[in-house]
C-alpha cells in the first residue's frame, strides 16, 4: 500500500512536471539570453574559463494567459513544479551550478524562467599572438534529455548582456563584448539547436612588455655595445665575455619565463621574438669571433672596419626583423 502511494506521488510530481510542455511535432520556440555577472579566471594551460552569470529563457504558451485587468497584477509568478526547458552548457567541464531565480508568466503568455549560474567551461585558446592576443570565450547552450527534441533555441537579443563594471574582468583580461549565434546541435536527428554566446576579451600585454620584452630587447642592444666603442677599449677578449655573458642571461631569462609563458604545440609571438633576440646575440659573438681571425691573418683595419659594418647592420636587420614578425603574427596570423 505504502508502494503504490508513493508511486502515485511520483506520478502526479511528473505529471505536474510535464503541464504544458511542448510536443516533439509541435516544438516550443525558446529564446535564451546571458547576463555575464564576473569573469572568473581564464586558464591557458587546461583551456578553460569560469565566469559567474545569469540565463534567461522566455517563451509563449497561450494556456497561461489571464486578464491584468480583471486580476490587478502585471505577472504572475508560476510554480516551480510547472514545465520549464531544461538548458545545460553544452561545453562545460564539470556539472555547472544553476539557483532559481525567478519563473512567472505576462498576460499575453510569454513566460519568463531565469537562473543564475557559476560554470567552467571548456575553450579552444589562440595564443599565437600572445601577449597581444584577443580571445572569444564561448558559452554553448542547448537543451537537456527529452526537451532536445520539442523546444527550437533562439538568441533573446533583449536579455543579451555585458555590464560595464569594474570588477567583471581581470587584471589580465579585459571584456569587450558578448555577441550570440546559433547552430545545429551535433549528432541530433531534429531540428534542435544550439546559441553560442561568445565572450569576447583581450589580454592586457603591459606586464609582459615591461617585465619581458624590453628586458629582453635591451640584452640584444648590449651585445652590439662592443661595436660602437673604441676597439682599444675592448680587446676581442672582454668583447666575447661581453657577448657570452649576455647570451647566458638571454638562456637564463628563457628559463624563468618559460614557467610564466603558455606552453603550447605552436609558435607564438613571444616564441618567435625570444628566438630572435637568441639568434642575433649568437650572430654578435659569430661576428667577433670572425673579427679577431680577421686582424690576425689579414690587418686591424679590416678588422675594424667589419666591427663598424656590424654596429650598424645588426641593429638595422634586428629592427627589421621585429617588424616582419610583428606583421606576420598580428597581421597575416
Amino acid at each position: 500500500m505504502l508502494a503504490l502511494i508513493i508511486c502515485t506521488c511520483g506520478l502526479d510530481a511528473l505529471a505536474a512536471t510535464e503541464k504544458y510542455a511542448p510536443a516533439p511535432e509541435r516544438p516550443s520556440i525558446v529564446h535564451v539570453g546571458v547576463t555575464i555577472r564576473n569573469l572568473i579566471a581564464v586558464d591557458e594551460l587546461k583551456e578553460t574559463w569560469q565566469l559567474a552569470g545569469l540565463l534567461e529563457a522566455r517563451w509563449n504558451e497561450p494556456r497561461l494567459r489571464f486578464r491584468s485587468k480583471w486580476s490587478g497584477t502585471a505577472f504572475r509568478d508560476l510554480p516551480e513544479t510547472l514545465w520549464k526547458p531544461n538548458l545545460e552548457l553544452a561545453n562545460e567541464v564539470v556539472p555547472t551550478n544553476f539557483r532559481f531565480v525567478d519563473f512567472y508568466v505576462l498576460p499575453n503568455g510569454t513566460v519568463e524562467y531565469a537562473q543564475a549560474f557559476t560554470a567552467t567551461l571548456s575553450t579552444n585558446l589562440d595564443l599565437r599572438r600572445f601577449p597581444f592576443d584577443s580571445q572569444a570565450l564561448p558559452i554553448v547552450v542547448q537543451a537537456a534529455g527529452d526537451d532536445l527534441d520539442r523546444t527550437i533555441l533562439k538568441p533573446d537579443r533583449e536579455n543579451i548582456s555585458l555590464p560595464r563594471r569594474s570588477y567583471i574582468g581581470l587584471s589580465q583580461w579585459a571584456p569587450l563584448s558578448l555577441s550570440e549565434r546559433t547552430e545545429t546541435v551535433p549528432g541530433s536527428a531534429s531540428r534542435a539547436t544550439a546559441v553560442d554566446f561568445d565572450l569576447n576579451v583581450r589580454r592586457s600585454p603591459n606586464s609582459y612588455i615591461f617585465k619581458f620584452i624590453i628586458p629582453l630587447l635591451l640584452l640584444v642592444i648590449i651585445s652590439w655595445i662592443t661595436f660602437w666603442l673604441s676597439h682599444e677599449e675592448f680587446k676581442t677578449k672582454d668583447q666575447l665575455s661581453s657577448a657570452i655573458s649576455t647570451l647566458l642571461i638571454i638562456v637564463a631569462f628563457n628559463i624563468t619565463a618559460s614557467l610564466l609563458l603558455p606552453k603550447t604545440e605552436y609558435v607564438t609571438y613571444i616564441d618567435a621574438l625570444l628566438f630572435a633576440c637568441f639568434i642575433f646575440v649568437m650572430i654578435s659573438i659569430a661576428t667577433i669571433v670572425t673579427a679577431h681571425f680577421v686582424a690576425n691573418k689579414r690587418s686591424p683595419e679590416a678588422a675594424l672596419q667589419l666591427r663598424r659594418i656590424a654596429g650598424i647592420a645588426l641593429p638595422v636587420a634586428f629592427l627589421l626583423t621585429q617588424v616582419v614578425l610583428f606583421l606576420a603574427f598580428h597581421i597575416g596570423g
